[in-house]
């Protein structure tokens, strides 16, 4: 299949994380709260993911340049974007002294990560045909400790996440909270399990659909998070007050 095809959908994912990202760093340079910084750092660590996989497709994937993009996209993409959210999601809803602890887990892990995926053997025969699918079985050994070390960063960081949605869908409903701001915590699990499926599909075999569930999952994120703004933009003060102390993942986007 022709490469320049195989690109629509990472493509996508670009231009997606790309605006995700940017929504989320103003939120930041706005307002200087902990957890849109690591939320910030945990998109654009999607949008270069995504970038990568695009400059590694185009410059040819088994080229030197394309191996290098090869492991910064599997680092950034593989290893670090969950844990990362799922952190921002941890400083929502917790103390600062607690999530400075695991901030300092996450470093050390993340830099386990970094190092074992950078010195891994790269299957150059696996590579030359990963346009279109995730990358799954390029990194040698198949089963070796930076799998196990990319299993505990998603695994940790999409049970944060989806877990603060779940947690904040709930306090909006028990409070009887806008109805839209409960439906933007929804579509925000709906994303992150998107997310999560796509990255476990592949692990199972089918790599083809990747990139597609990727784009479905970061779209519905990105939407659910929009409209946590738009449900909050009207509300008076003491309202806006209120509903801060529920809302969930990437909740203030204003």
């Amino acid at each position: 299949m022709n490469s320049d095809i195989l690109l629509v959908y990472p493509i996508i994912n670009v231009i997606v994380t790309g605006l995700f990202a940017g929504v989320v760093l103003r939120q930041y340079l706005r307002r200087h709260r902990t957890y849109q910084f690591f939320w910030a750092i945990a998109l654009l660590m999607a949008f270069f993911a995504s970038l990568a996989y695009v400059a590694m497709i185009l410059v040819h994937p088994t080229s030197e340049p394309g191996v290098l993009f090869f492991r910064i996209y599997y680092i950034l993409g593989g290893a670090l974007i969950a844990a990362w959210l799922g952190l921002g999601s941890i400083a929502l809803v917790t103390s600062a002294r607690f999530t400075r602890i695991c901030l300092v887990v996450l470093c050390v892990l993340s830099a386990l990560a970094v190092l074992l995926i950078a010195f891994a053997t790269v299957d150059k025969g696996q590579l030359s045909q990963i346009a279109g699918t995730p990358g799954t079985a390029i990194l040698q050994p198949a089963v070796g400790p930076w799998l196990i070390t990319i299993i505990i960063l998603n695994t940790l960081g999409a049970a944060a996440v989806a877990g603060v949605a779940i947690y904040s869908a709930w306090q909006v409903k028990r409070r009887q909270g806008s109805s839209t701001l409960f439906g933007a915590n929804i579509l925000i699990l709906v994303g992150t399990l998107t997310i999560a499926l796509a990255g476990t599909t592949a692990r199972l075999g089918v790599k083809n659909i990747f990139w597609l569930v990727m784009a479905l999952g970061w779209t519905v994120f990105f939407i659910g998070v929009l409209l946590t703004s738009r449900a909050r933009r009207p509300a008076t003060p003491a309202k806006q007050e209120g509903q801060q102390n529920n809302v969930g993942a990437l909740h203030s986007t204003t």
